[in-house]
């Protein structure tokens, strides 16, 4: 046909032309769409409402010890625990799932396509703005657990069965944390013990190993410096004093020996060891009595005096003193220089050996004041790290009791926790297929095949079945125009094929229809069919803890089933 417009009257005869075959492709496609329906599994999609209670108790009064996670983060992580392959094993092999099923495939095969029926879900707040819902900061405190089965009351036992496992893990969860957390606390307060109690060992071994280095010390050693700076200046100053003195009556002894000169009728012996001993100790004595300290330099210069004399006592040399002075009297003068020059030459020793003690003294306040700083810098790290982990171990001391309280709140189920809001039920009508949706898909399909068939083959048709179409194609007019003239055999023939081609309709569609009915009662096999041969499993009794009982027993478990 040439291409030309089409008005009402036009599609009115196409229709009427091609209406057996609008009619047989239209047909064909609604009773495939309906037998598709029919043989496609039912599938019953429940689900179990889970609520998260926060905690009962203020956070004013008990911190939890359990690490507060974004919610969507903690649901997926107990997601993926609740769907390991341990846990879904054993709810098939209690719920005995998918008999058939595990005859032909694998065990992981199974669970697989267990885990896929699986899903959790969020329930949103309501709200007017849809950008608002996919926002990540809103508080969700609600969960949906969805289950897919072909039987009801097997996916409701199995939602079910699967929120008390959510719980019970979920528990588990909290009460591990708080206790790890408390665990944790209480090795962390032993090592700090440890570490400390080191330091301290430490810290006394320093001080006792620098005693007199250390920095409290310094003003000490300073002090100590100063003085021995000025004994030993005083004690230089008598030294040579003493040497001076010695040289001089040395000189004098030997002028008057070599002069020859007496010193009249009277002679005097030197002083023995002995009675010079005497001597001193009547003079040490008189001083002590007017009051002078051992600190004070006549009385150090005649204790150092009396111990050179002793000394020479104890090696014998007073009686070697007493023979010279037998064998060789001298006169009064010579014996008085060389008693003076004797007395210098103790003052000299005593001075000598007050000057090395003094110098001894200022080397050693020296060396201890200039390793203070050495000293001070291990005394500052030690008492640094020390300052810093009393803190800690104060701070971990005072989480410590908080910990235990924390851990005493979740094992009494006192904390955030999960309670089942809606157990699932056995819905009475399948989720799924959306059955009318299909037959609806259907009857739009074939119609629309139909009328796009019949169009095609209007198209491609180049006949003409009316005057005006000739009129036009040829541009000549059309005197008249002759209809069809049909005789009574004619019209005989033509009931006969509409009435055979009516009943192989009807015989086609009810093939298709009781086929349809057949694979559904196959496929699905209705309860009214199935009750006397497949008994639903019921879950074993799992513990669903909700809010405790008065007295802190957990109240009653959840029971699975359908609603009463």
């Amino acid at each position: 046909m040439d291409e030309q417009s089409f008005s009402l009257n036009d599609i009115v005869a196409i229709f009427r032309r091609r209406i057996r075959l609008v009619a047989a492709v239209a047909g064909a496609t609604i009773l495939a769409a309906i037998f598709i329906a029919a043989i496609l599994r039912d599938e019953y999609t429940v689900y179990a409402t889970l609520l998260v209670e926060p905690q009962s108790i203020s956070r004013k009064l008990v911190e939890t010890g359990v690490q507060e996670q974004d919610v969507m983060n903690r649901l997926h992580l107990m997601t993926m625990q609740i769907l390991s392959r341990a846990r879904l094993s054993k709810v098939i092999d209690d719920l005995k799932l998918y008999p058939e099923e595990s005859e032909k495939k694998t065990r992981e095969e199974v669970i697989n396509m267990m885990r896929g029926r699986i899903n959790v879900e969020p329930v949103l707040p309501e709200m007017p703005d849809p950008e608002m819902k996919r926002r990540m900061d809103i508080e969700v405190n609600t969960f949906r657990l969805f289950f897919r089965h072909e039987n009801a009351g097997v996916a409701s036992a199995v939602a079910n069965r699967l929120a008390n496992d959510f719980i019970d893990e979920h528990i588990k969860e909290r009460v591990q944390s708080s206790g790890d957390t408390a665990d944790f606390i209480e090795s962390e307060l032993q090592r700090l013990s440890s570490r400390l109690r080191e330091l301290e060992a430490q810290i006394a071994q320093v001080k006792a190993q620098n005693s007199g280095s250390l920095p409290e010390d310094v003003v000490t050693n300073q002090r100590q410096i100063e003085r021995s700076f000025d004994a030993l200046a005083m004690a230089s100053q008598r030294l040579a004093e003493a040497q001076s003195d010695q040289a001089f009556y040395s000189q004098q002894a030997t002028v008057a020996r070599e002069s020859g000169l007496a010193g009249g009728p009277q002679t005097s012996q030197v002083l023995s060891p002995t009675q010079r001993l005497q001597q001193l100790e009547n003079v040490l004595g008189e001083l002590r009595g007017r009051g002078f300290t051992d600190k004070h330099p006549d009385v150090v210069a005649a204790v150092a005096e009396m111990e050179q004399v002793r000394a020479r006592v104890e090696r014998g040399e007073a009686e070697e003193q007493e023979q010279e002075q037998q064998a060789a009297p001298a006169s009064v003068a010579e014996q008085q220089a060389r008693n003076e020059a004797q007395r210098a030459g103790l003052r000299v020793e005593g001075a000598q050996r007050e000057v090395e003690r003094l110098q001894k003294e200022m080397d050693a306040a020296q060396a201890r004041l200039a390793n203070t700083p050495r000293v001070a810098e291990q005394l500052d790290a030690l008492e640094r790290e020390y300052a810093q982990l009393g803190e800690s171990f104060n701070e971990f001391s005072a989480k410590r009791l908080e910990a235990a309280v924390a851990a005493n709140m979740e094992r009494r189920q006192k904390g955030e926790q999960f309670r089942v809001l809606e157990p699932a039920y056995a819905p009475p009508d399948p989720t799924s297929p959306n059955r009318p949706l299909i037959l609806a898909l259907g009857i739009m399909l074939g119609v629309g095949a139909g009328a796009g068939i019949a169009l095609l083959l209007e198209a491609a048709d180049s006949s003409y079945h009316q005057a005006r179409q000739l009129q036009q194609a040829l541009r000549i007019p059309v005197l008249t125009s002759i209809p069809a003239i049909l005789l009574e055999a004619d019209r005989r023939r033509i009931r006969r094929r509409n009435l055979r081609d009516a009943f192989a309709a009807v015989a086609f569609s009810g093939v298709v229809l009781v086929s349809s009915a057949v694979g559904y009662v196959v496929v699905n096999k209705p309860h009214w069919l199935s009750a006397s041969e497949e008994d639903v499993p019921v879950a074993p009794a799992q513990p669903a803890p909700a809010a405790p009982a008065p007295g802190g027993e957990p109240a009653a478990a959840l029971v699975p089933g359908e609603p009463g």
